[in-house]
């Protein structure tokens, strides 16, 4: 009963205040995927473009929820949904480690429910220190549709690794789905803060950058790991699910 509770005020205090604020226990996954729906929706009317880019038609926006200031990057893609499942959906945090350069490691540390916690350290520029993030992760197929997944990780209240120096925090949601034309739309929001003496303005200056610089990188490394844009183009990839 007293976990319930937990659960119960952490969702609302979540969905509420869309606050940094690690949290013991997740949401429930309803009123998450509602959220994540209601701020989708509301791109681009009440959002601000940050910056865009014509590769991919990428286009990142930007506006502050509650206190904290949310970034939002959509585009287009004429990759294999499929590969957009195999390397986001699944095993969502082990294939970060080896697309993005910055985060170092992750290891899986609790589940409950539908959300599993990960623990990650992440490498920043010198002089910085590494930092150490904790966070729940959620995956969902919606019901009735194998051309869409969802993902969402929020601030986790578990204890970091014994080695662990400063703790920075992070929030994020995807939502990728084919298209009626047969392309891919795949759409990130985020908000973070690396903490320490790295100022949160600093920070704030340069995710916009750094959201349309991802794309390539994740994209690159589909290639080199699925197959080729060349063998996408020619409809040439026989590509079979993990298991």
């Amino acid at each position: 009963m007293a976990e319930q509770a937990v659960a119960r005020d952490s969702a609302e205090y979540t969905l509420r205040e869309f606050s940094l604020q690690p949290i013991p226990v997740p949401p429930t996954t309803c009123s998450v995927l509602s959220l994540v729906s209601e701020i989708i929706d509301s791109v681009p009317d009440s959002w601000k473009v940050s910056k865009s880019s014509a590769n991919y038609s990428t286009v990142v926006y930007n506006k502050v929820i509650g206190t904290e200031p949310w970034y939002l990057r959509r585009s287009v893609h004429d990759h294999p949904f499929e590969w957009f499942k195999r390397a986001l959906y699944q095993d969502h945090f082990d294939n970060m480690v080896k697309y993005y350069d910055v985060v170092k490691s992750a290891s899986l540390a609790k589940e409950s429910d539908a959300w599993r916690a990960y623990t990650l350290k992440y490498s920043l520029p010198s002089p910085f220190a590494e930092r150490d993030i904790a966070t729940w992760l959620l995956t969902h197929i919606p019901a009735g549709n194998e051309n869409e997944f969802i993902i969402v990780a929020l601030p986790a209240d578990i204890p970091l690794p014994e080695d662990a120096t400063t703790r920075a925090v992070y929030a994020f949601f995807h939502r990728v789905r084919k298209t009626e034309d047969n392309e891919v739309e795949w759409i990130v929001g985020q908000t973070s803060d690396m903490k320490g003496n790295l100022p949160r303005w600093v920070q704030n200056m340069s995710i916009a950058g750094i959201l349309v610089n991802d794309v390539q990188s994740f994209l690159g490394w589909m290639d080199d790991n699925y197959g080729s844009q060349e063998e996408v183009e020619a409809g040439d990839h026989d590509f079979q699910m993990a298991e």
